[in-house]
């Protein structure tokens, strides 16, 4: 029977079977993608976007096909993710705003919303590139048109895309020298094909099969690959405003980096770029319209989870942790980012801004710095990256009575069935959280099994002590921590307190009296808990540039240079601590 309109349900289920297709073939395109960047999220990309669309609009799809495609576009937006998943938005941004007010729309009518989609989706790519996704979406756009001419069917006309769409595909290599060289096709390109097919699929048996029931064997992957390091950050945020010019914010970010992809319309879109300076882009991006859902991904530590050995396990922290940066990356460690603020201007931990110029900014703005945890979209983009290429992760962070980011991870935990995932409280913070996940991820690092690694984290966790300095109560009062009463009796006793973390958050465990030597005597108190030299010590400072140097040799004298790490405080703990606070970790071994 032939299929001569598209109202909102068919169009809704169509793209609910494209999505399957996409979700069964997320692994592969994951492990053939090499273009513009071999970070290995094609698939994870492409597949978040279309399940976005999925989860937002199940519950409200009507025939009409105009208001269906409209959010659609909108869902896509709000999901949209990487190059590809960018692109895929701004296809259904363009398809929705061809297609007129109606309920349901003929095949002529469709051509129209056809090449909409296909000329926004070059529209939205800074320097267009043939070879690409792009191309299939155009021969498919224009295969639709022509055989429309002369047929009124859907199922013909959508299988004749599909046939020229593949041949495209296959062209692919030709046009682009990094795919020849790999040995496959355009991951992008592959991936919308996907998306036809499992449309096509439901045209052709009127089912739409559940994902984990399909299998895929393949086992294709890139060779040959060069890895790129022109830009370290994968960059997007959602703009809005009030009639947003894409021309003008297309001239003012094209300096900033490259793979740019401004998708959507007047009102709001979603900008994708690869930089070296997310701050500047956010920045640059803050003058035409409000910047929302801001995120910046390393793509130099994904090409290597990717395309270099490594072992079965990962291990996560949220950036409340404190190490030095360089012992971060030869751990290994993977970072998803806490939020910061002073007023309204917005960072993402040791990202758009680092530990050091934190604490510039502390004593410049007049605005208290707030945080705010990881949501659980950041660890559901971070678990399911990880969920490609480890067997195993071990997630560590704040205790929940200090900070909800473990509730954001558990909340994503149970869509990751593939990998063993274990979510811990690491009743610690800073540089105390530091040393448990050092001791952890060296244990992977070491070969050591999941179970292994799990008996040493739960270990660690509770060796681990940290203790924190405060020079000045009043940035703990101004962080909401300690009510300005408390605050005054302390200042009349000179009592200050010593904070431990524990499974009960931070709480004191002892203070200091002499007001003028307070820092010295809790150094003293934490040197007699070093009885020998068969400890691990973290020392984190707020600000102390001067002095953090003899104060380290006080330990390093006591258990040698090599077993103690000393680094920034940063803002998850300096916001509360302030200028002169200090975070000690001691840990047995």
């Amino acid at each position: 029977m032939a299929i001569e309109y598209l109202d909102g349900i068919r169009l809704y289920r169509g793209v609910s079977a494209g999505l399957q297709k996409v979700m069964s073939r997320r692994e592969y395109l994951n492990k053939i993608n090499v273009f513009p960047v071999p970070d290995g999220d094609t698939g994870t990309n492409m597949a978040h976007t279309l399940a976005t669309i999925e989860r937002n609009i199940r519950d409200k799809v009507t025939t009409q096909i105009q208001k269906v495609s409209q959010m659609i576009a909108d869902s896509a937006l709000d999901g949209a993710r990487g190059n590809s998943g960018a692109i895929f938005a701004q296809f259904f941004v363009g398809l929705s705003e061809g297609i007129t007010q109606k309920e349901k729309i003929s095949p002529d009518e469709f051509v129209v919303a056809a090449k909409q989609a296909s000329d926004s989706s070059y529209e939205a790519l800074m320097q267009p590139r043939e070879g690409t996704m792009l191309t299939v979406i155009r021969v498919w756009s224009q295969t639709v048109e022509r055989v429309s001419k002369n047929c009124n069917d859907f199922k013909l006309i959508l299988a004749e895309a599909l046939e020229k769409a593949k041949i495209a595909l296959a062209e692919t290599p030709k046009q682009l020298a990094v795919l020849a060289k790999a040995g496959v096709v355009d991951a992008g390109a592959q991936g919308f094909v996907d998306f036809l097919e499992g449309i096509q699929s439901y045209i052709d048996t009127g089912e739409i099969p559940l994902y984990e029931n399909v299998i895929v064997l393949e086992k294709d992957e890139a060779q040959n690959v060069e890895l790129q390091d022109e830009f370290q950050y994968c960059t997007e945020c959602v703009m809005e405003g009030t009639d947003l010019n894409r021309i003008a914010i297309k001239e003012a970010i094209q300096d900033k980096g490259g793979s740019i992809v401004i998708a959507g319309g007047k009102n709001k879109v979603k900008i994708h770029i690869h930089t070296n300076n997310p701050k500047e882009f956010f920045d640059t991006c803050r003058k035409f319209g409000e910047v929302l859902d801001e995120k910046a991904d390393d793509m130099l530590k994904q090409q290597k989870d990717s395309h270099t050995k490594h072992g079965k396990i990962a291990i996560v922290v949220d950036s409340a942790c404190d190490l030095p940066q360089n012992l971060i990356d030869d751990l290994g460690l993977h970072v998803v980012p806490v939020r910061l603020n002073f007023g309204d201007d917005h960072y993402i931990d040791k990202v758009t801004m680092t530990s050091e110029e934190f604490w510039k900014e502390f004593e410049r703005n007049p605005n208290h710095p707030k945080t705010s945890q990881p949501t659980p979209g950041d660890f559901r983009r971070q678990y399911q990256f990880l969920e490609e290429h480890y067997e195993s992760v071990v997630s560590l962070h704040l205790p929940l009575k200090l900070s909800g980011t473990v509730q954001s991870a558990n909340a994503v935990s149970k869509e990751f069935k593939k990998m063993n995932l274990n979510i811990f409280e690491s009743n610690n913070g800073s540089v105390g959280l530091g040393l448990i996940a050092k001791k952890v991820a060296e244990s992977a690092n070491d070969g050591k099994n999941i179970d292994e690694v799990l008996q040493i984290a739960k270990r660690a966790i509770g060796e681990t002590k940290n203790y924190v300095y405060l020079d000045d109560l009043k940035y703990v009062v101004r962080g909401g921590r300690l009510p300005a009463k408390k605050k005054k009796i302390l200042n009349i006793l000179h009592l200050s307190p010593i904070l431990s973390f524990s499974a009960d958050g931070l709480k004191p465990v002892g203070f200091l009296i002499d007001k003028k030597n307070k820092r010295n005597n809790f150094l003293k108190r934490m040197l007699k808990k070093v009885t020998s030299s068969k400890f691990k010590i973290g020392i984190a400072h707020g600000n102390l540039p001067n002095e953090i140097d003899s104060i380290a040799k006080l330990f390093i004298d006591k258990v040698g240079k090599e077993n103690v790490v000393v680094t920034d405080l940063g803002p998850a703990l300096g916001a509360h601590g302030g200028p002169g606070a200090m975070a000690i970790a001691i840990q047995p071994f």
